[in-house]
This record gives structure tokens, sequence and C-alpha cells, in this order.
């Protein structure tokens, strides 16, 4: 009886775990990349920062996967165009944008300028009412384009390129880049086919509820879901170092999550 060689399952595996180092390399070094695009749309849509960042994150990792270095083109500029993309992509299927009265776009211009300003002032972000006098409107006008906002999305929001130059890198970031997919992993079946087809694959709600016969809506609410469930878990994760670092150096004890 012959005996099967174990030499190409070893070669495929030691292949497999480069690459994987190779992503997680990239991931780790660019991941500041990914907070700065993620809060330049935040600021036009009404989506939570926090979503974005981890839509933004997934879009990295998959750019870290497909990266090819013999291509020639910087991993940076490679990077930016999938965490663009993905973040593009999850706004695009968060509802369908619909035309918004021309007044309602001159005030979403005029308070994209607010915010621009005071950035590039080193201000914080501008309260409620800040951003109403601004724009010189009444409560009830404010309550208005306040409303108007949450059922359109700038219809222009592709051409809005220009995002706030990154950050400094907080400490924990490389370690949240390198956390996340063992965190997609660990979701529902699910859950987690969703985030892989919609975040990064790139498929519509539509296409994926098709696959999964389900409706578009199901899958909206899964995909809601599950990137809150990555985000509690990835903070959950931080509290849990932090607090192990702590307890080295005294005597409290881990909370759990």
């Amino acid at each position: 009886m012959p005996i099967r060689s174990t030499a190409a399952p070893v070669q495929r595996d030691s292949l497999r775990r480069d690459q994987v180092n190779r992503r997680n390399q990239r991931v780790a070094s660019y991941h500041e990349l990914v907070r700065p695009i993620a809060l330049h749309y935040s600021a036009l849509s009404p989506e939570c920062p926090d979503d974005l960042i981890q839509v933004g994150l997934l879009g990295l990792i998959r750019a870290a996967e497909l990266f090819v270095p013999s291509l020639g083109t910087p991993f940076s500029a490679f990077a930016r165009h999938h965490i663009r993309g993905a973040i593009l992509h999850y706004l695009r299927d968060q509802a369908a944008p619909i035309r918004v009265p021309r007044r309602q776009q001159e005030l979403e211009d005029k308070l994209r300028q607010v915010i621009r300003s005071r950035q590039s002032l080193g201000q914080p972000p501008a309260s409620p009412e800040e951003m109403r006098d601004a724009l010189g409107l009444g409560i009830e006008q404010w309550e208005r384009f306040q409303r108007l906002r949450g059922l359109a999305r700038p219809l222009s929001l592709e051409l809005q390129s220009q995002e706030p130059a990154a950050p400094e890198l907080v400490p924990s970031a490389a370690e949240e880049a390198g956390a996340a997919m063992a965190v997609l992993a660990q979701l529902a079946p699910g859950p987690q086919a969703v985030v892989r087809q919609v975040v990064l694959e790139g498929h519509s709600l539509r296409r994926v509820a098709k696959a999964l016969n389900v409706s578009p809506m199901t899958v909206h609410r899964q995909l809601n879901r599950a990137l809150t469930q990555l985000r509690d878990q990835l903070d959950c994760g931080e509290r849990v170092v932090s607090s192990g670092l702590k307890s080295r150096r005294g005597s409290s004890a881990v909370p759990a999550c």
C-alpha cells in the first residue's frame, strides 16, 4: 500500500500562515488610515462613527488580503480605496437615497463647512445648539432639518474625497485590528456570513438576501447586529486587557464582559 506524503499539506499550511502573518502586519501597520475616513463619512451621514470604523477596519483587512506587491501600487493607496469603498457600500445599503429639497442640500453643505472649519482649528465637535446657530435655524426648522437628514443621505457622498489628517494611533489600535477577524469568526454562522458577503466581498443586501433566501431587511438587521456585536466584543477585550494590567500592579480582579 503506497504511503501518502504529508509534505504538500504541510507546505500549504506554512504558506497560509505566512499569508495570514503578512495580512496581520499590514493591518496593524496601516490601521490609522481607517478612523479619519470613517469620521469623514460619519459627518456626511447619520450613521454611528463606531459602526463606520468597524466597516472600514473590515475593508482594510480585505485590502490586506488582496494586495499584490508586484503590481507596484503603494499599499496605503490600495487600502484607502478599499476602506472608502467598504464604507460607501455600507452607507448605500443602509437606505435608498432620496432627492432632498435644494434648501436642505445647501444647509448640508454649510454644516459640512462648519464641521471642517472646527476640525482645522482643532476645536471640539459643535453641540446641536451651536450647529443650529451656525445654520441660522429656529428650533422647528432645526428639527425638520434633522428629520430630513435621517431620511436621506447626500447624493454626492462618493464625491466627498477630502478626508482629515490621520490622528495619532492609539496604543490598542494594532491589537484591535488583529482581533477583528478572530471576533468575526466567533459570530454565529448567519451574521458572520452576512458581514463577510456584504462588507468583505462587497455584495449588495439584495444579492445576499436572495442567496440566503431572506428579505433584504433581514440582512440589514443582521448586519447591524453583527457590527454592534463586533464593536462590543472588541471594546470588551480592551477592558479585559486594561483591567489585567491593573490587576498585575494591584489586587483588582478582571471584570466579566
